[in-house]
């Protein structure tokens, strides 16, 4: 083991929001900060400084962290993709650039100092950092529109006014001109000369939280470069790896359910049943269509929200299901070059460089042929996502190497209510294809069982169609009460200088994006630090 270091913070995971949180202690001055990533730094890879590069991003594996579920019964007895950015940005940095805050009813759901009226602040001070704007309309864009309109969606854009059920249209996005804009581009890239007390270390893997006997966590563990480092910590350490490297991370420190603990012989520092409980993710399933001309727009720039499910325990105008329009031809092949080999090669094989390129070299031959490339050019997919999930998965060890995934049950439609919002959202997607403007753009579905009369056949197409929106939250839930682990300032209870700020600290996921809201809990954790709550 190497010398150690000391550093007033040190945050862990540079994402969507610990790229917020390492760049706003920095600029306040409030001490020195090690910023550890387990991934690369993003001017090695241009692709996630571009407003463009999000597909390239996706198929790149220094910038997607690749997982697989546990095999879900509910959906196809199949493992789920559940792979997350890894790299300066984090997600942030590969995903569409969609900046939705959500709904003020999803705020609602949170505890108390967590409403809408407490976050939009920092949503204000957000925007104006990132500069968020929507895009403007295409000739398909328009037709999609119009069909919603004839379903009954109502027309607004930017869709952050905390209103979303019943509405459709041009979201915010974070990019400007051609560059995107993400938590990593807004506060910390080209600013480290501005930065002085700011050390990022890439490539950089946290093993372990060390703690004292007062459970005070006094140390960070990471290796790098083969080497094995320990950093000091003076103030405070804040842990920003995501939903589902939090937890894991926090157990192998000894902090979660004492049995899962048991079961791989790590000392409990302290016992957190809820560690890791309380999985959400937004499950969807697309419905494709084939036009008669080639789609014109490239971005995930149009969202909807309806409710679909009045029987669910949600209040009056909260919307349960996310719409969104997509272009096959823009992604498609990206698409294939990650989850082609992800989904052919086993564990052992997939870790073969050799086989991964050669799988991906036949995707590359495949898009060659014209034909192909005409006809994914021509398909537009209208995205059914299950906003407000009831059913709840968990995040358990694998095994005490810091380098296995982590056990991941999403437990898609573990609760049959999913399956019935799901069902009526795909229905509701189809009446809009079924238009004028959009039969006249062309309307040939490909998706046959969507067009089924027998509900089982739509059930069985529903579970073997699903895949994530990459939107996992809720493992290391903020609430008032002792049986949260995290408290309303995003402190780990039991532990006096260890918070928590990802997606993780999400006690009910809200119905829209999590890029936005994963900004702002990296926002407050910042302002929690500096206030001194």
């Amino acid at each position: 083991m190497t010398g150690s270091e000391h550093y007033d913070y040190v945050v862990i995971g540079g994402g969507s929001a610990g790229c917020v949180v390492a760049g706003r202690l920095t600029e306040e001055g409030t001490g020195s900060v090690l910023l550890l990533e387990c991934g690369e730094s993003g001017h090695e890879h241009p692709e996630v400084l571009s407003a463009d590069g999000f597909k390239l991003a996706f198929a790149n594996d220094a910038t997607m962290w690749d997982r697989l579920s546990e095999t879900q019964p509910h959906a196809g007895k199949r493992k789920i993709y559940a792979g997350t950015g890894t790299g300066l940005g984090g997600s942030g940095s590969v995903n569409g650039m969609v900046y939705t805050r959500g709904d003020r009813r999803d705020f609602a759901q949170w505890p108390a100092g967590w409403h809408w009226d407490d976050v939009a602040p920092s949503f204000d001070a957000l925007e104006q950092r990132l500069e968020v704007s929507h895009r403007g309309p295409t000739d398909f864009t328009s037709a999609a529109l119009a069909a919603a309109e004839k379903v009954g969606f109502a027309r607004k854009d930017g869709l952050n006014d905390g209103d979303l059920c019943g509405f459709m249209g041009y979201n915010d996005m974070n990019f400007r001109g051609e560059q995107r804009r993400s938590s990593y581009t807004a506060y910390l890239f080209g600013r480290e000369a501005k930065l002085e007390r700011l050390t990022i270390r890439t490539n950089a893997r946290a093993q372990r939280i060390l703690f004292d006997n007062e459970r005070r966590a006094i140390a960070v563990e990471y290796e790098r470069d083969g080497e094995l480092h320990t950093a000091g910590i003076g103030r405070e350490v804040i842990l920003c790896a995501g939903a589902l490297e939090t937890p894991k991370l926090l157990m192998l420190s000894g902090v979660g359910p004492r049995e899962e603990l048991a079961r791989f012989d790590i000392p409990t520092v302290l016992e957190a049943p809820a560690v890791g409980a309380n999985l959400q993710d937004h499950p969807s399933v697309c419905v494709f269509y084939r036009g008669n001309k080639p789609v014109d727009f490239h971005y995930p720039q149009v969202y909807g929200f309806d409710r679909m499910n009045p029987q669910l325990d949600l209040p009056e105008g909260q919307a349960d299901t996310c719409f969104v329009l997509m272009s096959l031809g823009s992604v498609v092949k990206y698409t294939l070059r990650r989850m082609v080999p992800v989904m052919a090669l086993p564990g052992g094989l997939y870790r073969s460089r050799f086989l991964r390129g050669a799988l991906r070299a036949l995707v590359e031959l495949a898009f060659k042929l014209p034909y192909l490339t005409r006809f994914t050019q021509q398909v537009y997919g209208l995205v059914v996502i299950l906003g407000k999930p009831v059913s709840r998965g968990r995040v358990r060890l694998r095994s005490r190497d810091v380098r296995d995934t982590a056990a991941i049950d999403l437990a898609y439609y573990a609760d049959p209510t999913d399956m019935e919002t799901l069902v009526a959202g795909v229905r509701h997607a189809a009446r809009m294809a079924e238009q004028e403007s959009l039969r006249d753009w062309g309307n040939q579905l490909l998706s046959k069982a969507v067009a089924s009369d027998d509900r089982e056949t739509l059930e069985k197409w529903v579970r073997a169609a699903t895949i994530t929106v990459f939107h996992f939250s809720g493992t290391c839930s903020t609430g008032e009460t002792d049986d949260a682990p995290v408290d309303t300032r995003l402190r780990l209870r039991g532990v006096p200088n260890l918070r928590i700020a990802d997606a993780s600290v999400m006690p009910v996921v809200p119905v829209s994006a999590l890029n936005a809201p994963s900004m702002m809990i990296g926002y407050r954790a910042a302002q929690f630090i500096l206030d001194g709550e």
